[in-house]
C-alpha cells in the first residue's frame, strides 16, 4: 500500500512539474512551487526528491520513453534499422519544439549551457543502456557513448541557434546528427547511412505529431506507466 501510495504521489509531483516548467521555464520553477501546485510541503516534495536536477532528469526521461514508444508505433519497416529509429526520434523532438512552445521552452534550456547539455548526454546513455536501444554485441559500448555525447552537444546547438543563425528544417538537423553518430562512431558505410536515412523519412512520413503531442500531454495520466 505504501508504495502504490509513493507512485501516486511520485506521479502527481511529476505531471506538476512538467506543467509548470513547460510553462515557466526549468529556471523559473522553484520547489515551493511545485509543492503547492501538489498539495504538499516542500519538505514532504524533498523526501521524494532530495535535489530539482532529479525531479526535472525524471521529467525528461518519461518524455523520451513516450518519444520512443510512438516512434516504435509509427515504425512499418520490419528491420527497424537503429539509425532509421534514431532520425525519426531526433526529428520528432526538433518538431515537437516547433508545434508546441512550452516543449520548445524545454528543449532549448536543455540544451543552452554545457551543464544541461552534459546531463542531458548522460541521461541519454542511461536510457539507451536501459532500452537497449543499441545491441552491445554489435556495436562498440563506448564509442556509442562517445558519439551521444557528440550529437547530443552538435544538434543541442544547432538546434539553440536555428532560429538565429541557421534555417535548418526538423528533418536536416536530425539527418545530421544521425549521420555523423552512424558514420564515425558506429562505422556504418556510407550506402548503410543512406538507406538508414530513407528508412527514417519513411516513419517520419507516417508519424503523426498531434497524436505524439497528445501522448506527451496526457504521459502522466493515472492509466500510464510512468518512470520515478
Amino acid at each position: 500500500m505504501a508504495r502504490r501510495k509513493n507512485y501516486k504521489r511520485r506521479r502527481i509531483i511529476l505531471k506538476n512539474t512538467f506543467y509548470l516548467i513547460r510553462k515557466n521555464g526549468m529556471e523559473n520553477v522553484s520547489f515551493q512551487m511545485i509543492a503547492e501546485k501538489s498539495g504538499i510541503s516542500k519538505s514532504l516534495l524533498q523526501s521524494y526528491y532530495p535535489h530539482k536536477v532529479k525531479l526535472t532528469d525524471d521529467v525528461v526521461r518519461n518524455i523520451l520513453n513516450t518519444l520512443d514508444k510512438q516512434v516504435n508505433r509509427f515504425n512499418q519497416t520490419s528491420d527497424g534499422t537503429v539509425g532509421a529509429r534514431t532520425k525519426a526520434f531526433l526529428y520528432t523532438i526538433a518538431m515537437l519544439g516547433i508545434y508546441d512552445e512550452g516543449l520548445k521552452r524545454i528543449i532549448n534550456e536543455v540544451f543552452s549551457s554545457n551543464d544541461t547539455l552534459d546531463n542531458w548526454s548522460s541521461m541519454i546513455e542511461e536510457w539507451v543502456r536501459e532500452n537497449q536501444i543499441f545491441d552491445e554485441d554489435y556495436f562498440n559500448p563506448h564509442e556509442v557513448e562517445y558519439g551521444i555525447a557528440f550529437v547530443i552537444t552538435g544538434i543541442g546547438r544547432l538546434y539553440y541557434n536555428n532560429n538565429t543563425q541557421f534555417n535548418l528544417s526538423a528533418e536536416q538537423l536530425a539527418d545530421y546528427a544521425t549521420s555523423s553518430l552512424m558514420y564515425s562512431f558506429l562505422h556504418c558505410t556510407p550506402d548503410e547511412i543512406n538507406q538508414a536515412l530513407k528508412k527514417g523519412h519513411e516513419i517520419i512520413a507516417s508519424t503523426d505529431i498531434k497524436e505524439i503531442h497528445h501522448a506527451i500531454d496526457t504521459m502522466f495520466d493515472d492509466d500510464k506507466d510512468i518512470v520515478c
